[in-house]
């Protein structure tokens, strides 16, 4: 048997893995002499250059690097430059930047100054921006106004149901107000229901959303008066009997849907559902049309809406029929005029916990949501989406990022409309890592490898597993991944990877190599 070498021996100390893992860290030794005896490998690739190509890695790094800070510098060149390497990336654009978040010291950098689309890495920018401006504890109001009085448990004048950009607000939120109207005696309203959502302009969708025409829920509009992210259930289930109409179930059900149910319940063959949104003037009507197989559990399918504050005021309206309260108004379009009183309120969570179903679970309709809260605040009411982009682009100017240097037209990075480089996300991530004032409330938004959000099921069972968080971005030949990586000890790295002009068949492999990428910086992190 050879020797043991005691650096060796030291790495094993340090990384205390289970035996399998050890066999994996053993074949990764070998990997690393073949690309250190290359001298192609050994040069620098400068921004722009092609990546070496052909290297072939196992999964993850494994084993530690070892010797000085400049030979362990030196490891995590060869191994991040192997990684890009891959033959994927032969037609693709890469960019990749890795900093200390300590010193601010680039630690790796690849086409880093290079304009890309991020994606949903666009998110990391909004909410950045909107906790710097707006403050963690910032909240929501969702209120009630009236400007009749009450007599004998009838309200005789309009109720004004006013939003106030509200991304969290659901169907139960809306019962808690009802509930709070019915406390107050009111048995009967004789005027209409008005909804005004003037905090935010009349727009609708985001800059770069016409690029496509969709009815998927992350395409939903937004509104000041928004509910349950503007988006409907249709569930579909079968009947008792071959042949008979399927039952469909609308949640929230109210007068704003108008449902046409064109499906049979079927003995034989698939389920089959196909389900057309059509906009009409105040309210949607759904044509559901197919097949449901019988005894299946039927089929579940979420649809966006189209007019945001009709469908939150037809769903309250609803919610007050249901608790006795009568109403024989209209739904209509009002401002809420000055002199009326509360009859109640709703507060959102703070913005602190907001921002963590943004970056987790990428909710595109929140990320908007959000962008144009911060304009009504700093740019002033009506909040629009330019009036949101021009306050984060002062945040990013005072912290280093000029707003000739980047494009941002909306909040959410859905679509081609925005673009950013490595090195710029990778300043934003350092800048609010070393913020007291939200940087516990930004960080805990991302996602944790092997955990939860978007990277649960990534980077598991290696040294990024819950070391790494970060924030996915996907679009069609788009692929992200930016955050922090970390290991016991050790100050994290910052990190952003930006992969564009994929082939289709080429994403999941390019996830893969990201993965790889922040298994390499949470080993490197860990010898030093």
């Amino acid at each position: 048997m050879k020797p043991v070498n005691p650096n060796n021996v030291a790495v094993v100390a340090l990384d205390c893995y289970i035996f399998s893992v050890c066999l994996r860290r053993l074949a990764f030794v070998l990997v690393s002499l073949t690309v250190l005896a290359s001298p192609a490998l050994a040069q620098s690739a400068d921004a722009g250059a092609e990546p070496p190509v052909g290297l072939e890695l196992p999964p993850a790094p494994i084993g530690l690097p070892s010797g000085s800070p400049s030979d362990k510098a030196h490891w995590l060149k060869l191994q991040l430059d192997a990684a890009l390497g891959d033959p994927v990336f032969r037609s693709a654009l890469v960019g990749v930047a890795v900093s200390d978040v300590e010193s601010g010291k680039s630690l790796y950098g690849y086409n880093e100054t290079v304009l890309f689309n991020p994606a949903s890495n666009v998110k990391l920018f909004t909410t950045a921006a909107a906790l710097a401006l707006l403050g963690p504890e910032y909240r929501w109001k969702t209120a009630l106004y009236t400007d009749g009085a009450l007599s004998g448990g009838e309200l005789k004048g309009r109720l004004y149901l006013k939003g106030f950009g509200d991304p969290t607000l659901q169907t139960e939120d809306l019962w808690r107000l009802v509930s709070d109207v019915a406390a107050g005696g009111v048995r009967r309203i004789s005027g209409d229901l008005a909804v005004d959502d003037t905090f935010f302009d009349d727009v609708r969708l985001g800059p770069g959303f016409d690029q496509k025409q969709e009815d998927a829920p992350y395409r939903a509009p937004n509104g000041a008066l928004s509910l349950n992210f503007n988006s409907v259930s249709v569930r579909v289930l079968p009947a008792n009997a071959d042949g008979a109409p399927a039952r469909v179930v609308v949640d929230p059900m109210s007068n704003y849907f108008v449902v046409h149910n064109e499906v049979r319940t079927a003995q034989n063959g698939h389920t089959q559902i196909t389900i057309e949104l059509q906009e009409q003037p105040g309210h949607m009507e759904l044509y559901v049309r197919g097949r449901v197989q019988l005894g299946s559990d039927g089929q579940h399918q979420q649809r966006r809406i189209v007019h945001p504050d009709f469908y939150a005021a037809y769903t309250f309206r609803e919610l007050c029929q249901k608790r006795g309260i009568k109403m024989s108004g209209a739904v209509t379009r009002k401002d809420t005029p000055p002199q009326a009183r509360v009859l109640g309120s709703h507060y959102s969570q703070p913005l602190g916990v907001a921002v963590r179903d943004v970056n987790k679970r990428s909710n595109n309709f929140m990320a908007e949501q959000i962008l144009k809260t911060v304009g009504a605040e700093v740019g002033g009411r009506p909040g629009s989406w330019k009036k949101g982009v021009d306050a984060v682009a002062g945040f990013l100017e005072r912290v280093g990022i000029a707003p000739s240097a980047y494009q941002m037209t909306n909040g959410s990075g859905l679509y081609d409309s925005n673009r950013f480089t490595p090195a710029q996300l990778v300043l934003l991530l350092r800048v609010a890592y070393h913020d007291f004032r939200y940087a516990s409330d930004f960080i805990g938004s991302l996602g944790l490898a092997g955990a939860d959000g978007t990277v649960s099921h990534r980077m598991s069972g290696g040294a990024a597993e819950r070391y790494v968080r970060a924030k996915t971005g996907t679009l069609a030949g788009v692929s992200c991944l930016s955050g922090y990586a970390g290991a016991p000890g050790h100050q994290p790295l910052a990190f952003a990877i930006f992969m564009n002009n994929l082939p289709e068949v080429a994403t999941a492999q390019a996830r893969k190599i990201q993965d790889r990428i922040a298994e390499i910086l949470a080993t490197y992190l860990s010898a030093k």
